[in-house]
């Protein structure tokens, strides 16, 4: 490479990185198997931090990827994406006060650290609350692509090269702006370093909020539906769409890749260009949010009828106002179309009821909960008391709108016949008895 070539600062990053990688190569090979350990230790110590964090990188890419092969489990990458940025991060703030003790800790790189750390944790607790750290969890999305890829050699190479190695580069690549503040270690802080500070402090904060709104929905979601309720109001389209998610159907993927943008602008802060070479790891990680949520979405659109219509008025990442009312907050309908609605729903669900959350709401329909017999003994004698009351003001409200019949205008016969004189039966009779 040339310097008209150096985009970003990256000639002099790519030429120390092979430096680096031919020291490491040539001192394996010309040392005993049994002395590589200290060999690693050496250039982890000395070596310049990015080239020790690719190389740790491709370490535990390897391990994921060998312990994916006996599990069929491929996960482990989604198991320690809390984990890794923290680490890098953490290494290359700690790399010059751990080689030379009197060094003080840079406060640019405490500031990021102290930053990705609360990041780190807060997605480690969302994650294992959900189970994720059980040996045997695994992501929705991992069995539906190997369905979908159908080919055991096709899917080998994708877990390689996809699932273990670049994710694992990409989780390193999102924490460089560290490393570039590491090379520029001398530059002060800035107006820019604080914004930045302050919009990553935001974005952990809205996407937290965002993951409890998510938490909550869903346990109680579940929790009526193991109750044997029915699903009304928010929880009738069977996803959230309130909150944070009546603005945007990924709030929480929206806030995720916009912190790691706001971290990028410590690297600009510290080397002073708009554009350098590690803006790449944004952008890489707004791709991957792009085709995991394309996938995520076409999942949830198969099992609940109304997410269509969610998509269609509700903004993707980005939070705006939707076009159109939520699912679930459609205007209430009469008792009439209540009860055709519920007829044609009923029939629907008996012609197909594929086993989906929507079917397993469609079958919740009673309201009852699991609560003593005398109690429920009284709710159905109220409930066929109420009916009946409505039965009856329905009827009379049918009777009070039925318009009456207009009277003839033709006069009683008696009436008539007085007029012209002609006798009635009534008096034809009396004439007799007399």
């Amino acid at each position: 490479m040339t310097a008209e070539c150096d985009w970003g600062g990256w000639t002099a990053v790519w030429s120390t990185l092979l430096f680096w990688h031919k020291w490491l190569v040539e001192s394996l090979r010309h040392a005993d198997v049994a002395t590589w350990p200290s060999v690693a230790l050496k250039f982890y110590t000395t070596a310049d931090p990015l080239a020790t964090a690719i190389a740790v990188s491709l370490v535990i890419a390897a391990l994921c990827f060998l312990l994916s092969l006996p599990t069929n489990n491929h996960s482990f990458v989604d198991k320690l994406w809390s984990f890794t940025p923290v680490y890098y991060t953490l290494h290359f703030a700690l790399h010059d006060k751990l080689a030379h003790s009197h060094v003080p800790l840079n406060p640019r790189l405490s500031i990021m650290a102290a930053l990705v750390t609360v990041w780190g944790a807060r997605l480690t607790f969302n994650f294992a609350r959900k189970g994720g750290y059980r040996w045997s969890a695994e992501d929705y999305r991992w069995p539906y692509i190997r369905d979908k890829v159908n080919s055991t050699l096709a899917f080998l190479v994708f877990n390689l090269t996809f699932i273990a190695t670049y994710q694992h580069l990409l989780l390193l690549s999102i924490a460089t702006p560290a490393y570039l503040a590491w090379q520029n270690v001398g530059a002060p802080l800035n107006a820019l370093d604080l914004a930045a500070a302050a919009l990553c402090a935001f974005f952990i904060t809205y996407e937290t909020v965002a993951d409890q709104q998510q938490w909550t929905f869903q346990n109680a979601k579940h929790a009526k539906l193991a109750a044997g309720k029915r699903l009304t109001g928010v929880f009738a389209a069977g996803f959230n769409t309130s909150g944070l998610f009546r603005y945007s159907r990924h709030p929480n993927f929206w806030a995720e890749q916009s912190m790691w943008c706001a971290f990028y602008l410590f690297g600009v802060a510290a080397s002073g260009r708009w554009v350098n070479w590690t803006i790449v790891a944004p952008l890489q990680l707004i791709l991957l949010f792009q085709g995991s949520t394309w996938l995520t979405e076409k999942i949830t659109a198969s099992k609940y009828p109304k997410y269509a219509d969610y998509q269609a008025s509700t903004s993707c990442f980005f939070p705006w106002f939707p076009d159109a009312p939520a699912p679930d907050a459609a205007p209430l309908a009469s008792a009439s179309e209540k009860r055709s609605t519920r007829r044609d729903s009923k029939g629907a669900a008996a012609e197909a009821a594929p086993a989906t959350p929507t079917a397993a709401t469609a079958q919740v329909t009673d309201e009852d909960e699991a609560v003593p017999p005398t109690t429920a003994a009284k709710r159905r004698t109220t409930a066929r008391k109420t009916k009946a009351a409505s039965a009856e003001e329905a009827a009379e409200e049918t009777l009070a709108d039925t318009p009456r019949p207009q009277r003839s205008a033709r006069k009683p016969a008696r009436a008539k016949a007085a007029e012209e004189s002609v006798p009635t039966r009534q008096s034809s009779r009396l004439r007799t008895k007399a």
